[in-house]
């Protein structure tokens, strides 16, 4: 009886801290319910973009090749596997070798074994509308089919040879299908080669796991190499330098022919690829350049900087980089001298721009755009047709005998429309001299102007901040295309320290009108060249945040508010993006007013949202200067089936509910079992010294 009598003291002992501890949660609950609410939204599922890294290239590269056919094809093992040997061995290696200059050893394992899928072809390559590959829901088909593949042989391979730096992650995996890929021209039912991160990374045996895949095709045969390098190039970091977004319809091929990660994956038909450009290069981890700077030298005419020496001869020829900007970059390259450059339009000296700026790193769609590209060609003919889409590149964008570039003979400006402040002039006999001048020794003069294009109210300033070392007057001798008249204050500068700038214009633009703003502005006679496009509007949306709540299966239109400056009306193109693009749809224009700034969007949940979930993502509004303004989207799931208690009262009050009954429930136990204890049945009590009384079945005692 003392022993059972303890236990029930003990449990009420704690039993009661229990309770006190529960009632401060549901007080605290009740009392901070927004604060509940927040930490619950914050640690909620979320639907996030795909996630992943890239390994640039090492001394030493292992690749994966897997093999896989459809169940609606009869291809033979051994002849694919066959088909995949001649295809990347020994060419893999070689191009890799002169793309690494040598310093790069490259083995290919091929499986032994190919696999079957267990769906057609066209289960796994078919397009919905403009959607490369996609159902529906925006599922990306070939990730089913990279997905059943690795998981197929999961336990014959050992994955840790293809971990590059030992972090646990596959690094180079490469699946090639049996059938035509469908840049070939196919069907739209066939697979598009591509490079893909998994949703989520697979998990493999040994703790490993599989983040991202290349796919190729093998039934385009050696005309697919230069595909299937372009996809493991990704693999290293390398960005498509093309409009690579299937919904795109730009007919700009980005740097064309001049770089495999264009469409130099086609060159002598995909066979010998062009090596990457010297950007590309540095990207993937290959720094085979030097940065080239400035020291100017005066002498009778002008200042002279350094030159650059190249002999085509040589074995190795280093790229040299030039900073333009903190974010702005001239490559110049010589292009010849190996078997994949002899594909290309032609041999000579290569000079291209790179802005880094841009955006689009995520999702792999940089230069999707000629108006901002992520890397163009300076064209040495000035034709721009490179730029323009009429080519894919011709021997006339490389710079011959005589010719120069900079701020003489073909411009070269910054995303500000600043022309540079030197020149390169071109001297080819046996050798390649390329010799820098200037007008002035020293800068002493920066201006910073708004990046790419304008967009203004009809009557707005444009705001700019100029700096110099010695005070100045600052000179005007701007021009507006649309015949306003241009005034700049204030007029004087004072050293070491920015100082903001106004341009003005002596009456408002027209409505959706575009102007060039040309010419110069002067300090102590050292001039900034000008060059930059104005579109003016009567109203601009602005950025902005937007959050709400969405049926979990229910299709529902949400209403977005666009803040917005100005007045009047204006039509507007816009595009959804990130993890929001798979469950939403909408018109891509969106006209703005004063009496009308609502963007409606079409929300289709598709089975992929669970209560709570998150879904993030930016709505990105646009003008025809291709400014963006961008709404950050959150929006949260949440069930309505059963009319729920979330229907009523927020998560904070639900907490405190839950303590409130858990503290109830521990009272009640307590009370039970003290109230049980005056109903213990007493056992017989046997001393140790004492024999046991033997009773019958009776109860009767029994005589021994």
């Amino acid at each position: 009886m003392k022993g059972y009598h303890s236990c029930v003291m003990k449990g009420g002992v704690i039993g009661i801290p229990i309770i006190f501890m529960l009632l401060a949660g549901a007080i605290f609950s009740f009392a901070n319910d927004d604060v509940v609410e927040d930490w619950l939204r914050n640690n909620s599922l979320v639907i996030e973009s795909e996630d992943g890294e890239t390994l640039p290239i090492q001394n030493n590269e292992s690749w994966l090749v897997l093999i896989v056919d459809f169940s609606d094809s009869d291809n033979q093992q051994s002849s694919m596997i066959s088909a995949a040997e001649t295809m990347l061995i020994p060419h893999a290696q070689n191009y890799i070798n002169e793309l690494s200059h040598g310093t790069v050893d490259l083995e290919i394992d091929i499986h032994n074994v190919m696999f079957t899928a267990p769906n057609t072809m066209a289960a796994y390559g078919s397009d919905t509308g403009i959607k490369r590959d996609s159902d529906i829901d925006g599922t990306h088909l070939p990730m089913i089919l990279a997905e059943e593949v690795i998981v197929e042989f999961s336990e014959a391979i050992d994955w840790s040879k293809y971990d590059l730096n030992a972090d646990g992650s596959v690094d180079r995996l490469l699946i090639l299908h049996t059938a035509i890929g469908q840049e070939t021209g196919g069907d739209s039912n066939r697979i598009w080669s591509h490079f893909a991160m998994f949703q989520k990374p697979l998990n493999l045996p040994k703790g490993m796991i599989s983040s991202h895949y290349a796919m190729a095709s093998l039934g385009s045969e050696s005309d697919g190499f230069g595909t299937a390098m372009h996809e493991m190039l990704h693999q290293m970091g390398a960005y498509d330098l093309y409009p690579s977004d299937g919904q795109q319809t730009s007919i700009w091929k980005g740097v064309g022919d001049w770089d495999i990660m264009a469409s130099g994956n086609w060159n002598n038909g995909g066979k010998t690829p062009a090596l990457p450009m010297s950007s590309t290069k540095e990207t993937i981890g290959l720094y085979h350049y030097q940065n080239l700077t400035f020291d100017w030298q005066q002498s009778t005419d002008n200042c002279n900087g350094p030159t650059i020496n190249i002999n085509p001869a040589d074995s190795f020829l280093p790229s040299h980089k030039i900073r333009i900007s903190n974010n702005e970059y001239v490559w110049i390259e010589y292009r010849g001298g190996n078997i994949y450059d002899e594909s290309l339009p032609g041999t000579g000296l290569l000079v291209s721009y790179q802005d880094t700026t841009i955006a689009g790193y995520d999702d792999n769609e940089l230069n999707v755009n000629n108006k901002r590209p992520y890397l163009k060609i300076i064209e040495a003919d000035g034709n721009n047709d490179l730029l323009s889409g009429t080519n894919q590149g011709q021997a006339t964008d490389l710079f011959s005998n005589g010719s120069s570039f900079g701020s003489q003979g073909i411009e070269v400006r910054n995303h500000d429309g600043i022309l540079v402040d030197w020149y390169a002039e071109i001297i080819i006999n046996t050798e390649i001299e390329i010799t820098f001048k200037t007008d002035s020794c020293s800068s002493q003069f920066t201006v910073n102007m708004p990046n790419h294009a304008i967009t203004t109210l009809l009557n707005e300033p444009i705001v700019f901040d100029a700096e110099t070392t010695m005070a100045c007057n600052l000179e005007n001798n701007l021009v507006s295309t649309d015949g306003r008249l241009v005034s700049v204050n204030p007029s004087q500068l004072y050293p070491d320290s920015p100082t903001e700038v106004e341009i003005s214009f002596n009456s408002a633009a027209q409505h959706n009108s575009k102007t060039r703003l040309i010419g110069n502005l002067s300090c102590n006679s050292e001039a900034r060249d000008i060059d930059t496009e104005i579109l003016s509007l009567s109203i601009i949306p602005q950025d902005g945040e937007f959050s709400s709540t969405i049926p979990v299966t229910n299709d529902i239109t949400i209403a977005v508010p666009v803040d917005f400056v100005g007045s009047g009306s204006h039509t507007f193109s816009y595009t959804i993006d990130g993890p929001l693009s798979r469950i939403a749809s909408s018109q891509q224009t969106l006209s703005i007013s004063e009496t009308n700034s609502i963007l409606a969007i079409e929300i289709q949940p598709r089975g992929l949202l669970s209560n709570n979930m998150i879904v993030n993502g930016e709505i990105e509004i646009m003008d025809s200067n291709d400014n963006k303004w961008v709404i950050n989207v959150t929006l949260t799931a949440e069930s309505t089936v059963g009319n729920s208690l979330n229907d009523y009262i927020n998560p904070g009050q639900l907490i405190g509910l839950a303590c409130l009954f858990a503290a109830l429930w521990v009272f009640l136990t307590i009370k039970d079992a003290k109230s049980s204890s005056t109903q213990v049945v007493e056992e017989p009590i046997i001393s140790p010294n004492m024999e046991p009384t033997q009773l019958d079945a009776w109860g009767r005692l029994i005589d021994d």
